[in-house]
């Protein structure tokens, strides 16, 4: 008889109370189970920087910014100087940060026929206020824009070519992150991130395998604390192929400043990405995907791209899982 196979699981906190949610129980994968290294007589050629050999792709990648800096550099939108204001922003997702040749290419992440979106009126209450709308300034001063969302008090989870843009000088300068953001209305206030997560499979490969990321909030600014989280989740196949997944976040085409939500089943499934028919547009880059089950709200991926044939998510499995639940830990 084979054993069913056991789910990870972190639960969303859905309360505005900053608290101990208590101890997470962690399975970890097994070091048996690890990807089967590419032959020791072959290699890749690097080119242009893009390193394939890459032999553990889920090995954390930081741009090791101190939390003194953090500190150092933190402000609240609206003070002199800080961030960039909404008529300042131009509506570019991320993902044409490290892949700029498709600026001049159909979108990558689409409306698939029918528009069937769904503006969200009042992002001030959950899950809708852990939806983040990211205003990313590249290490070149070049301005993009994103979505993420919080898993604890400090932790954004996002995209990783919303941290780390290949084609414009890598990390980020610095990602202004505004949680629940409705046109001007920004009920739980901006914050500038400059701590940045992602992987060697990202930074270095730039597989979209590995298209996940995350910001680290300076210690004074804690928007989980009043919004809630998302929990995170490993789903097997079983579940995720006939899973209904729901997906909100701020795109371009609505001018990056309203919160758009759609929901489809899964259309197809490999080892590291979810696809769907669900409509996005450029911004919506980071975007939770998740599944909603006995009232709580479990991201099973991370949206990335996409095309007409379909739009995807980095999928969290357990390397994924074990990453973000580090990140979120270092933002508690």
């Amino acid at each position: 008889m084979s054993r069913p196979i056991k789910d990870q699981t972190l639960e969303p906190r859905q309360d505005s109370v900053d608290s101990d949610p208590g101890p997470v129980t962690v399975e970890l994968p097994d070091p048996a189970a690890s990807a089967i290294p590419l032959p020791q007589e072959t290699e890749y050629e690097v080119v242009g920087g893009i390193d394939q050999n890459i032999r553990e792709p889920d090995t954390e990648s930081t741009n090791a910014r101190s939390e003194m800096i953090q500190t150092e550099t933190a402000w609240e939108f609206g003070h002199p100087g800080s961030g960039f204001g909404e008529s300042e922003v131009a509506a570019v997702d991320a993902l044409y940060g490290s892949y700029s040749d498709l600026l001049n290419r159909p979108l990558t992440e689409v409306v698939i026929g029918v528009d069937n979106r769904v503006r969200i009126q009042n992002t001030a209450v959950y899950p809708w206020r852990a939806i983040c709308a990211l205003r990313i300034t590249a290490a070149n001063g070049a301005r993009f824009i994103g979505t993420g969302w919080l898993v604890s008090p400090r932790t954004v989870i996002t995209a990783g070519h919303c941290v780390f843009l290949h084609d414009n000088g890598g990390w980020a300068r610095s990602i202004e992150v505004i949680p629940g953001l409705n046109e001007a209305s920004r009920p739980f206030g901006s914050h500038i991130g400059t701590a940045l997560r992602s992987v060697t499979g990202w930074t270095q490969s730039k597989n979209r395998d590995f298209d996940y990321g995350a910001i680290i909030l300076p210690p004074n600014s804690r928007p989980g604390a009043q919004t809630g989280t998302f929990g995170l989740a490993v789903r097997d196949d079983a579940l995720l192929r006939n899973a209904a997944l729901n997906l909100s976040g701020y795109p371009g085409d609505k001018g990056g400043s309203q919160q758009w939500f759609h929901a489809q089943r899964t259309k197809s499934l490999s080892s590291r990405v979810i696809t769907y028919e669900i409509d996005t547009a450029g911004g919506q880059s980071g975007s939770p995907v998740w599944v909603l089950q006995n009232g709580q709200r479990f991201a099973v991926g991370v949206h990335t791209n996409g095309a007409n044939a379909g739009n995807s998510a980095t999928r969290i499995v357990a390397p994924v899982f074990n990453n973000m639940v580090n990140w979120k830990n270092q933002g508690a």
